[in-house]
């Protein structure tokens, strides 16, 4: 079992009834109704930041050239080979 850590949150009351009423409404308790949201805002996040970062790559045209692409594909290509020592997409005979 995953190891967990325990603490308190404080809320407006009003919010929390809102919070319990619609984990009970999924038969959920309130704590997995929680982690749910914290981990699907900290997904939302990490997606922003990603496409932030592409997004930066993607302003200086200079780098992120055909070439830079090329480059980049095949980098990730001749690691796979190295790594699985065989094209990951070998047909048996």
């Amino acid at each position: 079992m995953k190891r967990q850590v325990a603490f308190t949150l404080r809320f407006d009351p009003t919010f929390y009834e809102r919070i319990k009423a619609v984990a009970a409404s999924e038969g959920r308790s309130v704590t997995s109704f929680v982690q749910e949201a914290v981990a699907r805002k900290l997904d939302e996040e990490a997606a922003a930041s990603l496409f932030q970062a592409f997004t930066l790559v993607g302003e200086d045209m200079a780098e992120a050239g055909v070439e830079f692409a090329c480059d980049a594909q095949r980098e990730v290509a001749l690691k796979d080979v190295c790594v699985n020592r065989s094209w990951p997409y070998r047909r048996s005979v």
